[in-house]
């Protein structure tokens, strides 16, 4: 069995691996990824918060895990997500002037707009899929938005931003690959294009805002403005639809958590906090050493990938009592879907707001909704990720 989403008992069981690996091997020597993998909250919140250890792959020893994830050659630029200081605190930090609470808040009533009308254009209300109708589309229509797409190009826009889901899929066809290259490429144009325009007449959109965004003097480059756009495009889109069909299923699962959250509306924050706890939409995390060091008793050595499964620390028992136990009232809802640390997911505000706003809103437009009889949402097989393909529900 391998420690992710492409083997299908662990994809589909995660967490009796973890308990088995918490308890008998919690910093476990992975020696087919030469990686070593973590599963104890406490472990995992050292890492994720510890100064001494990178994201930039060029920094792991060679032939080791962290140098699969992307080709690296003399040219190679880690994006934000893999990017070290003093890069990733001075593209962090202007990013953070046009990307955070405030911003997320504001997308308030655009979200429930689009969510309304999402829910308003289901073929079948009936009967339907709420991945395919609700969780997929509002994310990226919402980014489209916060972006400054315009409404007549945002079919085309949601076409190339399809495309890229396979970017975390191993297993993807020829056609898929090449398909996510023309959008990709596709996207990258139309990003050029965008910020062309912002850059002789301004608005009020995310990208604006990052042209605009300075510190200490120093800009965002068109090259650094369009990385970031396509990285929160592919990683806000595709969590947040997981974190949406995740809570949905969760929710459905438990009915007598349902009819809280009906009863106690106010208890809508911590619920998405719990869902994000209990069925993670992101699995993994990493990080690689940059000297030796010794993490539970195990000595780790200079450039070793170091693997940080998110499920495991969100499910340990002695950070969250009865952990398999779905409850949006638990009393701390701590949890470590959004990493930590100086990469702490900077998307998280509008993650947040999007699911805060779309599952409340379902379950209101559908009192009677529930899980169509004898279906068994199938996982998808994305590393890193963890969603379901279909979520079939009847309403009457």
């Amino acid at each position: 069995m391998s420690l992710s989403a492409l083997d299908p008992t662990f994809r589909d069981q995660p967490n009796e691996y973890i308990d088995q690996l918490r308890s008998f091997e919690p910093v476990y020597r992975d020696r087919e990824f030469d990686r070593v993998v973590l599963t104890r909250a406490e472990d995992i919140d050292m890492v994720l918060n510890h100064r001494a250890l990178a994201k930039d792959p060029r920094k792991s020893r060679p032939g080791s895990y962290a140098r699969m994830i992307d080709t690296i050659d003399e040219n190679y630029r880690p994006s934000m997500l893999f990017a070290d200081d003093p890069d990733h605190k001075r593209l962090r930090s202007l990013v953070a002037k046009a990307f955070n609470l405030q911003s997320a808040d504001a997308m308030r009533p655009r979200i429930l707009e689009v969510a309304n009308r999402l829910l308003d254009g289901i073929p079948d209300p009936r009967h339907f899929d709420v991945v395919e109708v609700y969780s997929n589309p509002l994310p990226t229509i919402v980014i489209a938005a916060a972006l400054g797409i315009d409404e007549c190009d945002q079919q085309d826009f949601k076409r190339w931003s399809d495309s890229q889901g396979h970017v975390f899929n191993p297993r993807r066809t020829k056609e898929e690959s090449a398909n996510m290259a023309s959008g990709r490429e596709a996207l990258q144009q139309y990003f050029a294009e965008i910020i062309k325009k912002r850059r002789k007449d301004r608005g009020t959109d995310l990208i604006s805002n990052l042209i605009s965004a300075e510190e200490d003097g120093q800009k965002l480059t068109e090259a650094e403005i369009i990385s970031l756009c396509y990285l929160l495009l592919i990683a806000g889109n595709l969590t947040t639809t997981d974190l949406i069909g995740n809570g949905v299923l969760a929710l459905l699962k438990n009915p007598d958590e349902l009819a809280k959250l009906r009863a106690q509306p106010e208890l809508t924050r911590n619920a998405i906090e719990e869902i994000l706890r209990y069925d993670s939409p992101v699995t993994t995390a990493s990080r690689i050493a940059t000297r030796p060091m010794n993490i539970g008793g195990v000595d780790i050595e200079e450039g070793q990938p170091i693997t940080l499964l998110l499920f495991g620390a969100n499910h340990d028992p002695s950070a969250h009592p009865h952990p398999g136990k779905f409850d949006i009232a638990r009393p701390d809802a701590y949890h470590s879907s959004f990493g930590g640390g100086s990469h702490f997911c900077i998307g998280a505000p509008l993650a947040r707001a999007e699911a805060q706003i779309a599952i409340p809103l379902l379950f209101a437009r559908f009192p009677k909704l529930r899980l169509t009889q004898g279906e068994f949402p199938a996982r998808k097989s994305l590393v890193s990720l963890n969603g379901i393909r279909t979520l079939w529900v009847d309403t009457d």
